[in-house]
């Protein structure tokens, strides 16, 4: 009886093995493709305010802006990112913006913003 379990186990182990191998194996390529975003980088001291012009051409045209994501006292007129910062804050930091240009998909802006 105890032969057959061992042999059993041996067997499963054997039959097991193949698809473990088989689940490890990546497909050619991915089914999502990611997209890198631009990042813009700024550095500012906290408590001073950060007033940054954004880009005005994407891609051959020009871009327009919307704030997806951003601190508190920040906002976004046309290129203009404007920030008044904190005296408590420090760290880093990162804004979401969408870029948009005539016969481009919008895409995503980020602004890593350094405040020291």
């Amino acid at each position: 009886m105890r032969v057959l379990f061992i042999l059993a186990a041996l067997g499963w182990l054997g039959l097991a093995a193949p698809l473990a191998a088989r689940s490890g194996v990546q497909p050619d390529r991915p089914l999502v493709r990611s997209i890198a975003a631009d990042t813009l980088f700024a550095s500012v001291q906290a408590g001073e305010p950060l007033v940054l012009s954004l880009p005005e051409t994407y891609r051959g045209g020009a871009a327009e802006y919307r704030l997806l994501r951003g601190p508190a006292l920040s906002w976004l007129v046309d290129r203009s990112f404007f920030w008044r910062t904190l005296p408590a804050e420090r760290g880093l930091l990162f804004v979401l913006i969408e870029r948009v240009a005539p016969g481009v998909q919008p895409d995503t802006l980020v602004l890593a913003i350094e405040l020291n």
